[in-house]
This record gives C-alpha cells, structure tokens and sequence, in this order.
C-alpha cells in the first residue's frame, strides 16, 4: 500500500501519486482523472479523451470553417492601414 501527503496548490489541495502507482494505473502527465467521494473512501478513475482538435475541426474545409463564423464578432469599422478585404 502506498501513502501520499495531501498538500497545497493555489487554493486547492493536491496529491502527488508515487510513481509505482501511477506506472501501475497507467496514469501520465496531463492525464484527466474523475474523483468520486463517499463519506471514507475517494475513488479516482481516469477519463478517456473525448475530442482531440482534428476530431473537432474534420469534416469541412478550412473554407467553410471560415465562411460559417465570418460574421461572429464585430470588429467595428476598418480604420487606417489595418484594412483586410476578403
């Protein structure tokens, strides 16, 4: 059995996983984790990767990417040499 020292990040509380036990869970940096608590005991499970960015961004052209948010903020008025025609 392992043991880890609860300790400060930021506001939050953090644990550092001892690394036989990250190798053994497969756990990695940057690796999201979903915790559960009951009322003595927290489970922590990691968390498939939901959308990578060519998963989010497959399908159209980079064409009609652009045409679909052409207008979907307001710049204001072209003012001065900073002019960009489309």
């Amino acid at each position: 059995m392992a043991r880890a020292v609860v300790g400060r990040w930021g506001k939050n509380l953090a644990i550092r996983f001892p690394a036989d036990i990250a190798k053994a869970a497969g756990l990695g940096d940057g690796q999201w984790v979903e915790i559960v608590s009951a009322r003595d005991a927290i489970v922590i499970r990691k968390v498939k990767a939901e959308e990578t960015a060519e998963s989010m961004f497959a399908g159209k052209s980079p064409q009609a990417w652009r045409a679909m948010y052409r207008g979907a903020y307001d710049w204001g008025p072209d003012r001065g040499r900073e002019r960009v025609e489309e």
